[in-house]
């Protein structure tokens, strides 16, 4: 099936971990731009 995803917790738990890492990436952008780092 296309959506036998949606009843399996390990992708509910990967696709949580990507959207917390893409969430912690995102504002570690916003705090340290691009001119401040290296």
């Amino acid at each position: 099936m296309l959506f036998a995803w949606i009843t399996d917790p390990n992708a509910w738990l990967a696709l949580g971990t990507l959207t917390l890492l893409e969430i912690v990436l995102g504002i570690d952008n916003i705090i340290f731009p691009l001119s401040g780092r290296g």
